[in-house]
């Protein structure tokens, strides 16, 4: 009986201890879990982190391509729009005979000398005009009251020549005009565009 007791009492302390040492085992696994996880989460939120602005970075810069994109299609459909009508105009203009609204025998006229304008008898044989006023290219036709924009507020015309070349008959050389323009968009960053074009008058330049 006392080896029995003995025994009983020996089984139970080592199922003790074992016990003991097992519950360490598991708080140290535990808490080395614990720390992994936590060092995971940190790691994974990082690089979700740095990825999140990198998209957001490239959203933002593709946005910022496209309306820049856009506001330069925009423009260059003002400048053509402007640039094609004044050639188509210029082109079929008529000469004055009479020196009625610019010098006699021309078919073109810098009024007062300035690049920036241009006076002639429209197809219609009315007086006609373009000008470069406060950053708009303006027209006046014949008796209009005044000036009327081709283009839009939204931009502004930085340069504006009207080179005349054999404008007039006494020169012996075909009548010719080059238009140089600069126009830009009224932003922060503003898209600038350069277009350069040389119209020949469509009658002969003969003398009369």
């Amino acid at each position: 009986m006392f080896t029995s007791s003995l025994s009983f009492e020996y089984m139970k302390k080592s199922f003790t201890l074992l016990e003991i040492n097992q519950a360490k085992i598991e708080r140290k696994s535990k808490k080395s879990l614990t720390g992994f996880t936590l060092i995971e989460i940190m790691v994974s939120m990082t690089i979700f982190l740095i990825v999140m602005v990198s998209v957001i970075e490239l959203f933002i810069s593709g946005i910022s391509a496209q309306k820049k994109s856009l506001a330069l299609q925009t423009l260059s459909d003002s400048a053509s729009y402007a640039i094609e009508y004044m050639s188509r105009t210029i082109r079929m203009a008529k000469k004055d005979l009479t020196g009625t609204y610019i010098s006699a025998g021309c078919n073109f006229e810098n009024p007062e000398g300035d690049l920036a304008k241009i006076r002639f008898l429209n197809y219609k044989k009315e007086d006609q005009w373009f000008i470069l006023d406060n950053k708009q290219i303006k027209e006046k036709k014949d008796d209009d009251i005044g000036f009327t924009a081709l283009t839009s507020d939204n931009f502004q015309v930085n340069k504006l020549y009207f080179e005349l070349s054999g404008q007039c008959q006494t020169d012996d050389l075909q009548s010719r005009v080059t238009i140089v323009m600069e126009i830009q968009t009224k932003e922060v960053e503003p898209q600038t565009l350069n277009i350069q074009t040389t119209i020949s008058q469509r009658d002969l330049d003969v003398k009369y």
